[in-house]
């Protein structure tokens, strides 16, 4: 009997210290910090952060000005050197603490370097890992969002950089160094010019040419070539045009504007003549310094046209004006004649 009351008292306390251990502990706040560790913190493991481009060819053309946004995915890694004994069980608990549950490790992400003429953001910007996760459960993808407008440079390439930085998941695991990845970002060519002729409409008559100054004006972001040429020419006129016009860009810090020069010579045959013609005139800029590898496809802007009307009237004499001049020669000579006679 003895004995069998020696044993139960003992089932009794164990049950009652075990019951006790779980309420303390259940008790007890989780949180993200060292509790009761045995092994001293001056003993250190590093954790480390990587990022790559999911694809690498995302930022491979140029970004259009006028195009919207320009979303690259980029891969996010998170892992620490806590050798595998010190991950769980028994080993954990002698690192971190028997009542250390939590190992968050946050790592923000921020842009760096961006010119006024870009916007650039990242999302999600915080990524909370788990230290000691395995596998993809430690790999997050963000999206870098970019965005230029057409106060940039045409085709002038510059470096943003994206910036993650990371906390400490405990006092045994070292915040991981702050890292960067290089961004290479292009701004594509917005051929944005316009044309101003003064006067649509002009009159002339047979064989007297008339002209036009007409203003181009660039409001893209590069030096533009601008092509000029007729469509159809009305039938007998002589029409020139400048073929092609250089206007620097204000994103250069350049004047942009220069005068193109066209002439109509109107037909100069027999007869009397009232006739209107129209002009068309097609109209192109090119990017005037596309580098190295642009395509035509990213340097050159759609054609505009430009319509311009002449009003031909009046007598054509064409081989005649030989004739008109010696006959008036003759008159004159006839008329100094007669009045030597008169007088």
């Amino acid at each position: 009997m003895v004995k069998f009351r020696t044993v139960k008292t003992s089932i009794v306390l164990s049950i009652l210290l075990v019951s006790i251990f779980v309420v303390f502990t259940s008790a007890f706040p989780k949180s993200n910090t060292a509790s009761a560790a045995i092994i001293p913190k001056f003993v250190q493991y590093d954790s480390i952060v990587e990022m790559e481009f999911d694809d690498s060819s995302a930022l491979n053309t140029p970004i259009h000005p006028l195009g919207g946004t320009r979303n690259v995915d980029i891969k996010v890694r998170y892992f620490n050197t806590v050798p595998d004994m010190f991950r769980t069980g028994i080993g954990r608990k002698l690192m971190f603490g028997i009542f250390k549950f939590v190992f968050l490790a946050p790592v923000h992400l921020s842009v760096e370097n961006i010119p006024d003429w870009c916007t650039a953001t990242i999302a999600p910007p915080d990524i909370i890992f788990d230290a000691f996760e395995e596998g993809s459960a430690l790999e997050r993808k963000v999206t870098l969002q970019i965005a230029v407008n057409k106060e940039s440079t045409a085709l002038f390439p510059h470096e943003l950089r994206i910036k993650a930085t990371g906390d400490s998941p405990d006092p045994h695991i070292k915040a991981p160094p702050a890292i960067t990845l290089p961004v290479a970002i292009t701004p594509g060519y917005v051929p944005l010019v316009s044309t101003d002729p003064g006067a649509t409409i002009k009159k002339t008559h047979p064989g007297e040419p008339v002209s036009w100054d007409i203003k181009l004006t660039n409001n893209g972001n590069g030096e533009a070539i601008v092509r000029a040429r007729v469509i159809n020419p009305p039938e007998g006129w002589i029409i020139s045009v400048n073929p092609q016009t250089i206007v620097p860009s204000l994103a250069d810090g350049d004047v942009n504007e220069k005068e193109m020069t066209l002439t109509a010579l109107p037909p100069f045959e027999f007869g009397y003549h009232n006739e209107q013609v129209l002009i068309e005139v097609e109209i192109t800029p090119e990017f005037s310094s596309p580098g190295a590898g642009a395509s035509a496809n990213l340097t050159k802007g759609d054609p505009i046209y430009l319509s311009l009307a002449v009003q031909n009237r009046g007598f054509s004499t064409p081989g005649f004006e030989v004739i008109f001049l010696i006959t008036a020669i003759l008159a004159i000579i006839v008329m100094k004649k007669r009045r030597k006679n008169n007088d």
